[in-house]
């Protein structure tokens, strides 16, 4: 047990705002989750009891400065404190049988979500996110966005260390397949492993995971590639094979995972399926081949075998690697202007502020409470990456549905509690 004791002060010509992060958890290893509570015009500051190692996630304890406004920060289950006027939950943690009823008119609700569509199913529907006022996920349009969180550097997209040069490649055509498929979730909402499995038809892929597998993976890998996936030794293991399939296990605008990064970085070509906004984000036009842009898997397999038999078309596939470009403005702007997409910490901090100056500019009737809509985190119904569609027969529609109707039952429990 750790106890943070913070002196009682008077604080009569300063608005102090406490936040607390919502993340409710019911095991030491969970509770790496903090949650917050904001508090306006306190004189005093209490003591704080942290079950867990005061480390944890976002990594603020006591008061955060954010300019002109401070917030101290609390964990839901260290002290009961009067006078709330914000939640901010941890979306993966989210337990909607134990939300902080009843709401008050006026308690700000935020949402932090990194994480793929079917971690919350609810929060794929308005009515889940109608319970918000704020939000940070990687939508562009939420008011804290982190789009690139995935993007380790910008160093990563251009880099050749990894990098296998296209005649090398044609040579290793001898011993290995032309693409890489390695995954170890095979059950997924845009049918991943049923595209890869009707690709296999026309062209030769080396499946090395549990999810199709054909091909053993090097002993120095067996024990624990799944923790060394960004290790030297794989990285340059990955960077053989001429493309890489990337597909996400979820469709959400501007949810772009480490499989399209990695396999960038390594400069391989990556066979790409999720973010329906993937354009505004690649490095070049032609960084990533678009499922979309080849609609079965036999066409895909047609420009796949173009590619494989015409250097100069393959490399035009590549020229972040070869000539060292990127061209896309937004990446680049985006990537420089937002540091603390690359650490979740910062993410969660910046989130912590931006509430508080929302709070503070609403007490000075300047500023007004918003609602979240759909374009903060926008997952429309999966879509399977074999038809492009809606699959009816998908397990994970069906689960959609279910999702749907919980999230009405919860803004209507909601709603019902406010006093």
């Amino acid at each position: 047990m750790h106890c943070l004791a913070v002196a009682p002060a008077l604080v009569m010509s300063v608005m102090f705002v406490v936040l607390y992060l919502v993340d409710q958890v019911h095991n030491l290893a969970e509770q790496l989750y903090l949650f917050f509570l904001i508090i306006l015009n306190i004189s005093a500051i209490a003591v704080v009891f942290l079950e867990s190692e005061p480390s944890r996630f976002p990594g603020t304890t006591g008061t955060l400065s954010c300019q002109d406004v401070k917030c101290d920060i609390y964990s839901r289950n260290e002290v009961k404190i009067p006078n709330v006027d914000a939640f901010l939950f941890y979306a993966s943690n989210i337990e909607f049988e134990d939300l902080p009823l009843p709401r008050k008119v006026n308690d700000i609700w935020g949402l932090y979500h990194e994480e793929s569509p079917r971690n919350v199913e609810e929060l794929m529907h308005e009515n889940g996110l109608y319970l918000f006022n704020y939000s940070a996920t990687f939508s562009r349009y939420s008011d804290v966005q982190f789009p690139l969180q995935y993007l380790e550097s910008l160093d990563d997209i251009t880099t050749t260390k990894y990098f296998v040069k296209t005649k090398d490649k044609n040579e290793l055509l001898k011993d290995i397949s032309p693409i890489l498929y390695l995954q170890t979730d095979c059950e997924t909402a845009t049918e991943r492993d049923e595209y890869v499995k009707e690709l296999m038809k026309y062209i030769k892929i080396d499946s090395y995971g549990a999810c199709l597998k054909n091909k053993e993976m090097p002993k120095r890998f067996t024990d624990d590639y799944l923790n060394n996936l960004n290790d030297d030794d794989f990285l340059h293991f990955i960077s053989r094979y001429k493309f890489v399939i990337a597909i996400e296990n979820g469709v959400c605008d501007d949810y772009i995972t480490e499989k399209l990064w990695r396999a960038i970085k390594v400069g391989s070509v990556p066979i790409y399926f999720g973010s329906p906004t993937i354009r505004d984000w690649l490095p070049n036009e032609k960084s990533a081949i678009l499922i979309e842009d080849h609609p079965t898997p036999q066409r895909m397999s047609e420009y796949l075998n173009r590619l494989i038999n015409d250097d100069n078309l393959y490399n035009s596939h590549l020229i972040h690697k070869i000539d060292k470009q990127i061209n896309n403005q937004r990446l680049l702007e985006d990537y420089n202007t937002k540091p603390w997409q690359r650490d979740h910490i910062l993410a969660a901090n910046k989130f912590e502020c931006f509430v508080c100056k929302r709070i503070h500019e609403m007490r000075q009737k300047v500023f007004s409470p918003q609602i979240i809509n759909k374009s903060h985190y926008n997952c429309p119904k999966p879509i399977s990456a074999l038809t492009l569609q809606v699959n009816p027969s998908n397990d994970w529609v069906y689960s959609w549905y279910r999702a749907k109707e919980r999230a009405e039952d919860i803004y209507k429990r909601v709603e019902n509690n406010r006093n």
